[in-house]
């Protein structure tokens, strides 16, 4: 796993489904909040490489792109289950106080007394908000909500956060 304080690892913006009509176009499941990322002239990465959308177009669940990568349906089907990806430092920037999950997974995490609890191996979205679940080898796992009276500080450069934990989560 790539620490999230190097940020080399590619992040996930799209996985392919299928291939969709005879021309090299794809349907895509999107998974990326930017709304220009799909846009044509974006440039992806597919398979380690750059590709580039040459168009798009909404289609029912996500998205129907033509990409360089493919010129007719046999190349497309070939991409199947393969994810568009982008460098890290493509990324949109967010507001203070918010991270992406490739942020956070694998950060330890501390008490404000610096005990150990664990490394956030998981997220789990509850909808109203995540729940990070800490793993540390020989204990139960931790629970805890992400929420800012909880999550007390988050530095990306240490990899670390300081939580404030509710009574009865040790």
């Amino acid at each position: 796993m790539t620490s999230p304080t190097s940020h080399t690892a590619p992040v996930i913006v799209g996985r392919i489904r299928a291939a969709w009509g005879l021309k090299g176009d794809v349907s895509v499941e999107v998974l990326s909040d930017a709304p220009t990322r799909f846009a044509a002239g974006s440039v992806l990465r597919l398979k380690g490489k750059p590709t580039c959308v040459e168009r798009s177009r909404k289609h029912k669940r996500g998205l129907l792109l033509k990409l360089d990568a493919a010129d007719d349906r046999t190349q497309a089907d070939a991409l199947r289950g393969e994810d568009l990806t982008i460098l890290p430092e493509q990324v949109e920037p967010l507001p203070e106080g918010m991270y992406y999950h490739f942020q956070i997974i694998g950060m330890r995490a501390l008490t404000q007394e610096g005990e150990r609890l664990g490394v956030v191996s998981e997220i789990i979205s509850t909808g109203s908000n995540d729940v990070y679940v800490l793993h540390e080898p020989g204990r139960r796992d931790i629970l805890i909500p992400a929420l800012p009276d909880v999550v007390l500080d988050v530095d990306l450069d240490a990899s670390a956060m300081v939580v404030s934990l509710p009574d009865g989560l040790v």
